[in-house]
């Protein structure tokens, strides 16, 4: 008996001590939070942005931090940042309508007006890249069993044929959506002032237009320290990495 309580109590022992070192950091990292509102609250803008990353760089990315950081940028007048952080925090709540209409307020307010989607890509938007790739595989289990069917009961040829052909057509249109979604999924966010699109990945080479900051661009492929990219009018060309930051961050 004495044993089993002196191991219940070891184990109680052992439990605060690592626990302990979890509340200590949330409470700090509460405090950390605080004071970052705080400092936006008195217009320091660069102490709030200086705390706010602070938070997502030791504790990764949360909605409410980052969301906060772009308020931060934007208030500073860090048009590409804000929207970065603004697009980072809808990527973990989608449907914030904070973090929705200050997006578009940042957005309206800097003319930076999307351009107007096309019927290709208002079909494609219908649904999410996971609703896509989920249609596919519902429509390739469904021609497996079709196929299924017909071994076993030899179903009449011009229902079967239908059946096939409309689901073989709902299939490739699902497959050419999620590639398109895939694309986009995670686009980059220009955020520096002054860019241009260039025609070839080298320093000096000669401009292909004017890029505004804030905008989205969708890379294509990457060379050394430039990167392939191509805007929401169409038009393609170079950037250097550092001017345009993706909206989810690839762990190293």
């Amino acid at each position: 008996m004495r044993n089993k309580t002196s191991g219940t109590l070891l184990a109680m022992v052992l439990l605060i001590l690592v626990m302990v070192p979890f509340g200590v950091q949330a409470t700090d990292l509460a405090s950390r939070f605080e004071e970052g509102n705080a400092a936006y609250s008195r217009g320091d803008y660069d102490s709030a942005v200086e705390i706010f990353s602070e938070i997502t760089s030791q504790n990764g990315n949360a909605a409410s931090v980052l969301y906060n950081l772009a308020n931060s940028y934007a208030q500073r007048g860090d048009t590409g940042l804000a929207i970065l952080n603004y697009e980072r925090a809808l990527k973990i709540s989608p449907n914030d309508p904070d973090i929705l209409g200050n997006l578009a307020k940042v957005r309206k307010d800097r003319g930076l007006f999307a351009t107007e989607a096309g019927k290709l890509e208002r079909l494609f938007s219908i649904f999410s890249i996971d609703g896509w790739a989920i249609l596919a595989l519902c429509c390739l289990f469904v021609m497996i069993l079709l196929l299924a069917i017909s071994l076993k009961t030899r179903p009449g040829r011009r229902m079967f044929f239908t059946s096939w052909s409309c689901t073989l057509v709902i299939l490739t249109l699902s497959v050419f959506a999620t590639a398109y979604n895939y694309r986009s999924y995670n686009p980059l966010v220009v955020v520096a002032g002054g860019v241009k699109l260039q025609i070839s990945p080298f320093e000096g080479a000669t401009s292909a237009g004017a890029i505004e900051e804030g905008r989205l661009v969708f890379p294509i492929k990457s060379y050394n320290n430039y990167t392939y990219v191509q805007d929401g009018a169409g038009r393609k060309g170079w950037l250097k990495n550092d001017e345009a930051l993706a909206v989810i961050q690839r762990t190293p």
